[in-house]
């Protein structure tokens, strides 16, 4: 989100100021950080409530220190123990996260302005990163490499392996992706990956509900993110814009949890949907919709009202200037509104575990079979197989459009 409005940021400002004198430590905190303050907040705010609701991670590497998490507590009592006091864990996850959206819409509401986009744009000069900038690049590839690059091969080498711990080269084997039948010992004779039946079948439905999700998300987002930024100043600019991102607040298990209460049976008008590809679907267009509310958000800041104006005086209606004017100016942050909901569905494990039945299961789900089974060598190889299809769909638009993650949502 940052490096969005970064790449779009006007430079004229940092290069009037570099012209009068100003210094670089001035110019940070006088123009830069100002600038880009609606990204920092929203991506703060972002990574708060995704670590507040998150149930796999710490799960499965607190569980064995005893490390204790409010999500990990939530599941325990809604698994049978006690379902109320999950519910008064998930309403004191909510109050937290919504005391950090009010900071957030009290910080933004004190600007006036933070259009960077207008008539005459050239990217941001970011002078004050020309002496830093070497050392730092350095250290964030090496923390790339072991955050990210290693674990891939992990994933790879984990997979191959027939005893944990074990990786001499007798132990190496392909059985657990392309074998017919891997011995009662290990997997009860489940075929390899990329023969199993199961697998293609979470496959496809992951990627039918992963572009679906996307789809109805990346839309509604875009939309409520540009009413919100067109009525800003108006309380019900502020309403739409808390109301957007409230499903976001929600613990992602707890949300889950509330959808099946409501669909698992017919109640008057609402239908039982439980087991049904639709209510993935709901919760998943639901859930998402705050990522591509943001993007919208923070690219319509950037916006001038001012190319909107000209087309509505010379009478370009509303879907013509939408299609001609805002979307080919902000294409990369408008189709990234579509691909952060996209790789979020393919990743997603909380959101969906209590809801999939063994006729809709995605990829997570049997994931987390597999690994609950004891069978790591399947789970680390669904784990790579995930990377793999969220970083080629990546590349794919980013050739096909100049949009990606890596170029952030914001711009």
């Amino acid at each position: 989100m940052i490096g969005g409005i970064l790449r779009n940021a006007d430079a004229n400002l940092e290069e009037a100021a570099q012209l009068l004198g100003t210094t670089r430590r001035r110019m940070l905190f006088k123009i830069t950080i100002p600038m880009i303050m609606p990204a920092v907040l929203s991506t703060f705010l972002l990574v708060f409530s995704s670590a507040m609701s998150s149930f796999a991670v710490p799960s499965f590497l607190g569980l064995p220190v005893r490390y204790q998490v409010l999500t990990m507590q939530l599941y325990r009592t809604m698994d049978g123990v006690a379902p109320g006091q999950g519910f008064a864990m998930a309403l004191i996850m909510i109050l937290i996260s919504v005391g950090i959206l009010a900071f957030n819409q009290r910080v933004i509401g004190t600007r006036k302005n933070y259009t960077t986009v207008t008539g005459k744009s050239s990217q941001i000069a970011l002078v004050n990163l020309k002496r830093g900038r070497t050392p730092i690049s350095c250290i964030l590839v090496f923390l790339i490499i072991m955050v990210s690059l290693f674990p891939l091969v992990t994933f790879a080498l984990e997979s191959l392996i027939k005893v944990p711990g074990d990786y001499s080269l007798s132990n190496l084997t392909l059985s657990f992706w392309i074998g017919r039948d891997n011995g009662a010992v290990i997997t009860s004779g489940e075929p390899g990956l990329l023969l199993n039946p199961a697998l293609w079948k979470a496959l496809w439905n992951s990627i039918k509900l992963s572009v679906t999700c996307a789809l109805s998300a990346g839309t509604l987002g875009f939309l409520v993110g540009y009413g919100i930024v067109r009525g800003k100043g108006t309380r019900i600019s502020k309403i739409v814009d808390s109301l957007a991102f409230f499903p976001y607040l929600m613990p992602a298990m707890a949300f889950s949890a509330i959808y099946l209460s409501m669909f698992s049976v017919r109640r008057f008008l609402i239908p039982s949907l439980y087991g049904t590809f639709f209510i993935l679907a709901l919760i998943g267009t639901v859930k998402y919709m705050p990522f591509a509310s943001r993007s919208g958000i923070n690219s319509m800041m950037q916006l001038s009202n001012q190319i909107e104006e000209a087309g509505e005086i010379i009478g370009i209606g509303w879907f013509k200037r939408m299609t001609r004017l805002v979307i080919p100016i902000q294409k990369s942050s408008f189709v990234s509104g579509y691909l952060l909901p996209f790789i979020s569905c393919m990743r997603e494990l909380s959101l969906f575990v209590l809801l999939c039945t063994p006729q809709n299961r995605v990829l997570t789900t049997l994931l987390y079979y597999y690994n609950e089974k004891g069978w790591s060598q399947y789970s680390n190889g669904l784990n790579l197989l995930i990377v793999i299809i969220v970083i080629f769909v990546n590349w794919l638009v980013n050739k096909t459009t100049g949009a990606s993650i890596d170029k952030g949502i914001g711009g």
